[in-house]
């Protein structure tokens, strides 16, 4: 069954935990770009929530840091500032793209048993539907070089719609991360928010799979390497047009909100 949702979401960790650093009024205006992605995934009623993310060493460590991964086990929990979370994790679609992405080719990790990290966590606070649905994870390594080149990840993505496309369930496909931040160097203070607009003005022109040709020195320099998840959802999409719900720029980091249309 074809995806019957897709969004892109930040995860910015200031959006949850709301310190004083930052401008209410934004935050607020990103809260409600999150509600927005709410009321679509409950109108597209899926069956599970597949969701791209990174790991800042809650799961993966100097032990292993897989390219991609997909977790697999019956439920996940994490904890992230004073949140403790638990989510239910649907099994059987967490097994089929992990089976049939390695016979596509893709040399995919796994784990029955990882923190959640809150890449994933912060935008399923905001986007879960009131009715909570299993989730998927799936690892996308954005942090720890060296990482999967874009074509590839763009390709990853492109199975991924394949094995999902396949399947009986109603999935949503969510990619957490981005847009600029440079967090723990001199450039925190400040990101690279034309490159940001440049780039949804290019989503919402439906070239999407212009960012397949992307580099990832290129990415680096812009302080988007969250923009991997992105381009992987992407090559799921394919070329539809982006529609840009906000794109909000803190003193550190750009936020934005974009959904797809996938039905």
């Amino acid at each position: 069954m074809p995806l019957c949702a897709a969004a892109a979401l930040p995860h910015t960790p200031q959006l949850l935990v709301r310190p004083e650093t930052e401008d209410r009024d934004m935050v607020l205006r990103v809260h409600a770009g999150y509600a927005e992605i709410k009321r679509g995934l409950e109108a597209a009623r899926p069956d599970v929530i597949c969701i791209l993310g990174g790991d800042h060493i809650e799961g993966f460590f100097l032990t292993s840091v897989p390219a991609l991964a997909v977790y697999v086990g019956s439920t996940v929990s994490g904890k992230f500032d004073r949140y403790r979370y638990t989510f239910d994790v649907h099994e059987p679609l967490a097994r089929a793209i992990l089976e049939q992405g390695v016979e596509r080719g893709f040399d995919l990790a796994y784990s029955q048993d990882l923190a959640l990290d809150y890449a994933f966590y912060v935008p399923l606070h905001f986007a879960m539907p009131q009715q909570s649905v299993p989730i998927v994870p799936l690892y996308v390594n954005a942090c720890f070089p060296p990482q999967p080149t874009p074509a590839r990840r763009y390709a990853w993505g492109q199975a991924l719609r394949a094995i999902l496309d396949a399947r009986p369930e109603r999935v949503a496909l969510l990619a957490s991360g981005g847009l600029s931040h440079f967090p723990g160097s001199d450039r925190y203070g400040s990101p690279d928010y034309e490159w940001d607009r440049q780039m949804l003005d290019r989503l919402v022109a439906g070239r999407g799979g212009e960012t397949a040709a992307l580099t990832g020195e290129e990415l680096d320099k812009a302080g988007n390497v969250e923009f991997r998840t992105w381009i992987t959802l992407l090559g799921a999409v394919g070329d539809a047009q982006a529609k840009v719900i906000c794109y909000e720029p803190s003193w550190h980091h750009g936020n934005a909100v974009v959904t797809w249309p996938v039905a």
